[in-house]
């Protein structure tokens, strides 16, 4: 992990010491220059937290996190960055909501996750990465699947009801949209095409 073995590195990077005493892994803040030049030259796959001090969910995921930092300590590194002080970082990596997890592997973006996970979700991430395998995303719970679909449905069909409201039917359809998008393979073929665009 940048930062953790001497002055020098802290300095280079601008690494923060552990403000507290429960603090396991120190706060970086990079500038999109500086966390891909050391993206690239680091050996160990990455973890990437981007979290913020007034967010619920990133406190609420930290324990865990830093665990596994420990656990998995010389084969995956923990980095932590304070989405406050990284701004230009987070509009680069198209970051809009924390926390937000990001594995990447030999300087490329293997998976991301938005939103506090589960103890196993974060180790199944920390296992894959260690083992140079693809994790996989767990994506949206049926759950959730099935409350967006329906309450698209039903702003597309209040929409087409009102003389075809186009707003409404936008609304609905991208609502539907969000309920399926992870499974199209032609979005994942876009997504993956403009990142690699977006990267250079």
């Amino acid at each position: 992990m940048p930062c953790s073995n001497s002055k020098a590195e802290r300095k280079k990077y601008r690494c923060e010491e552990p403000r507290y005493a429960h603090d396991r892994v120190p706060d970086l803040f990079m500038n999109p220059q500086t966390f891909f030049e050391h993206l690239k030259e680091n050996p160990r796959p990455v973890v990437v937290d981007f979290w913020a001090p007034w967010c619920g969910p990133c406190r609420a995921v930290k324990p865990n996190l830093e665990k596994l930092a420990q656990e998995y300590a010389g084969r995956v590194d923990l980095w932590k960055i304070n989405a406050d002080e990284s701004q230009e970082l987070l509009r680069q990596l198209w970051v809009y909501g924390i926390p937000t997890l990001i594995g990447y592997s030999k300087d490329e973006e293997k998976v991301r996750y938005v939103g506090a996970k589960s103890q196993s979700q974060l180790k199944s991430l920390f296992e894959a990465l260690s083992n140079g395998t693809v994790p996989t995303s767990d994506g949206l719970s049926a759950w959730d699947r099935l409350i967006r679909l329906l309450a698209g449905s039903f702003i597309a069909g209040v929409g087409w009801t009102s003389h075809y409201n186009w707003l409404l039917l936008m609304i609905g359809g991208l609502l539907i949209f969000s309920a399926v998008h992870d499974r199209c393979p032609i979005w994942k073929a876009i997504t993956t095409q403009f990142k690699k665009v977006m990267a250079k």
